[in-house]
C-alpha cells in the first residue's frame, strides 16, 4: 500500500499579493516621482489597490475543484 501524504505548507495568497502591490507600487511611484515621499506614497496606494483587488476581486475566481 502506498501512503499518501498531504501538502502541509500552504501557499499564502493574500499575502504575496499585499506584499507585490506595496512592492510594486513603491518602485513606480519612486521612479516617476523620484523622491522618498514618492516611494512612501505609492506604497500606500499599491496596499490600498491589492486590499481593495483581494476583497473585490479574488473571492469571485471560479474554482476547478
Amino acid at each position: 500500500m502506498e501512503k499518501q501524504f498531504e501538502k502541509e505548507n500552504e501557499i499564502n495568497v493574500k499575502g504575496i499579493i499585499l506584499l507585490a502591490g506595496i512592492i510594486l507600487g513603491g518602485l513606480t511611484a519612486w521612479i516617476a516621482k523620484g523622491t522618498f515621499l514618492g516611494l512612501i506614497g505609492g506604497a500606500v496606494g499599491g496596499l490600498v489597490f491589492a486590499i481593495v483587488f483581494i476583497t473585490a476581486l479574488l473571492p469571485n475566481k471560479p474554482h476547478d475543484r
